[in-house]
C-alpha cells in the first residue's frame, strides 16, 4: 500500500497532468507555457520541474498514460505490447478482429486527446517524434508477430501490411475524436475490419 507521501505525490503528478492536456487542447501545444501549466495546477514551476525537467519528459508520461488505457504491457525487450492485437491477428477471425477494433473505439475519448498532443509536440521536438515514431512501430510490431505465428503472407510484406493496417485504424480515430460529422462509426469500424481481415488474415 503506498504511503501518504507517494500518494499525495501521485495526485501532483495527476494534476499536472490533467491541467497540461487541457491548457495543450485548448491552447496549443506551442503557445502553453510551464507556468500557466503549474498555475492551473496549483502548484509552483519549481515542483513542475521536480517531477517533470523537460516538456519532453510530461509527453513520456502522456504516452504512459495511453499504453496504460490500451493495456499495451512492457515486453520482456521494453516496449510495449498488447498480447490481444496479436492473438487477434494470429486467429486471423473477421468477428474478432471488429470485436477488438470497437474495443479499442470505446476507449477514444480517453486516450486520443493525449495523442493528438503528442503528435503535436513531434512536430515540434525531434525527441518527442522518436519517442511517438517508436510506439508507432511498436504497434505495428505486434500486427507483424500476429502474422508471423499464422505463418501468412511473405514476410517482406509484413512490415508494410502492418503500417498499412496502422495507418487506417489512426485515420478513423482521429476522425472520430476530432470531427463529429463523420459517417456512423459502426459502419465505419465495419468497413476497417474488413480492410484489416484483407490486409492481415486473408490470403488468396
Amino acid at each position: 500500500m503506498p504511503s501518504l507521501r507517494e500518494a499525495r505525490k501521485q495526485r501532483i503528478r495527476n494534476l499536472i497532468v490533467e491541467k497540461a492536456l487541457e491548457l495543450f487542447t485548448e491552447k496549443g501545444y506551442a503557445a502553453t507555457t510551464i507556468d500557466e501549466i503549474a498555475v492551473a495546477a496549483g502548484t509552483t514551476r519549481v515542483t513542475f520541474y521536480a517531477y517533470y525537467p523537460a516538456r519532453r519528459d510530461l509527453m513520456r508520461e502522456f504516452l504512459a498514460r495511453v499504453n496504460a488505457v490500451l493495456e499495451r504491457a512492457d515486453g520482456p525487450d521494453r516496449v510495449s505490447t498488447s498480447v490481444d492485437l496479436v492473438e487477434v491477428v494470429r486467429a486471423g477471425r473477421l468477428p474478432e478482429i471488429l470485436a477488438w477494433l470497437e474495443s479499442r473505439a470505446a476507449l477514444w475519448p480517453a486516450f486520443r486527446p493525449y495523442l493528438d498532443v503528442l503528435y503535436e509536440a513531434a512536430a515540434a521536438d525531434d525527441e518527442v517524434r522518436a519517442l511517438l515514431e517508436q510506439w508507432r512501430e511498436e504497434v505495428i510490431a505486434d500486427l507483424v508477430r500476429g502474422m508471423e505465428l499464422a505463418g501468412r503472407f511473405d514476410e517482406r510484406t509484413h512490415h508494410l501490411r502492418g503500417t498499412l493496417a496502422y495507418e487506417q485504424l489512426d485515420y478513423i480515430s482521429t476522425l472520430w475524436t476530432r470531427r463529429k460529422d463523420e459517417p456512423h462509426r459502426d459502419q465505419a469500424l465495419e468497413v476497417l475490419a474488413n480492410s484489416w481481415h484483407h490486409l492481415l488474415c486473408h490470403e488468396g
